[in-house]
């Protein structure tokens, strides 16, 4: 399936890259397969280079709750976060261990060899873009060329998601909201095409007092929650992780 990509990017010169964000599991599930696919890429692609992009805790749930909503969910923030049965997890359901990185990184360490796995932070990518790049390409092996990005898949407005909760809700009959009231085919993914227009509707200072809620829940929910696996985390990359604001365990000093 794979051999004729591979041999036309080595034709070219090229390296070839396959990435997807499901490689590490999907956030609304717990990545509850991200080790069963770590195997898989392992045995297929058993030479390959791995990339870790990791983005700090609370502003990835509250990103990733966007995007269950986006992908079809209608559940508040806090039915998402909940956890029903706990200790029987009969099926797959958001868990806070999936933000533990260091985890799965060192997961791929092991099976890829350490000097085959890089770690780096999304924070990195927007602040110092360029840097970014240019790390990646000196781990496999390119060389670096300055590149132009633009901005794709934008946050849609807090508002925008209540209304298509509702939708989910009412209309979407899907992996992540069964059920609805009055199915209607592709309802989600029809209605979410009408996020930028409605979006502008709302005033700005509504949408961020919604966002500030929402931030401050997960705060509270998670507050210190991650700061081991960060440290964890720091030592395994090298990274200076509390520069870009990740949790990491309080020290005190004595005289």
């Amino acid at each position: 399936m794979y051999e004729s990509f591979l041999r036309k990017s080595q034709d070219n010169g090229q390296v070839p890259v396959f990435s997807h964000e499901r490689f590490s599991g999907y956030p609304a599930s717990g990545g509850f397969d991200s080790t069963i696919i770590a195997d898989r890429l392992q045995r297929t692609f058993p030479d390959a280079y791995i990339l870790v992009v990791f983005r700090e805790q609370l502003s990835s749930i509250l990103s990733m709750y966007s995007q269950y909503i986006t992908d079809g969910g209608h559940g508040s923030l806090k039915t998402y976060l909940s956890e029903p049965e706990p200790n029987l997890r009969r099926a797959p359901m958001f868990s806070e261990e999936f933000y533990r990185y260091h985890r799965l990184f060192k997961f791929y360490q092991d099976k890829f060899g350490k000097d085959r796995v890089l770690g780096l932070a999304y924070e990195q990518f927007i602040s110092e873009s360029d840097s970014f790049v240019e790390t990646l390409c000196n781990f496999v092996g390119v060389e670096h060329k300055k590149r132009e990005f633009e901005v794709t898949n934008e946050k849609r407005s807090e508002c925008f998601q209540i209304l298509q909760r509702f939708v989910n809700f009412t209309l979407s009959d899907n992996q992540l909201s069964k059920g609805a009231l009055l199915p209607f085919p592709n309802a989600t993914r029809r209605f979410g095409k009408l996020s930028r227009p409605i979006g502008r509707i709302f005033p700005s200072k509504l949408d961020q007092m919604l966002k500030d809620r929402l931030v401050g829940r997960i705060q509270s929910r998670f507050d210190g929650a991650f700061a081991e696996s960060n440290a964890e985390l720091q030592s395994l990359t090298g990274l200076d992780l509390g520069q870009f604001g990740y949790q990491l365990p309080s020290t005190t000093s004595t005289d």
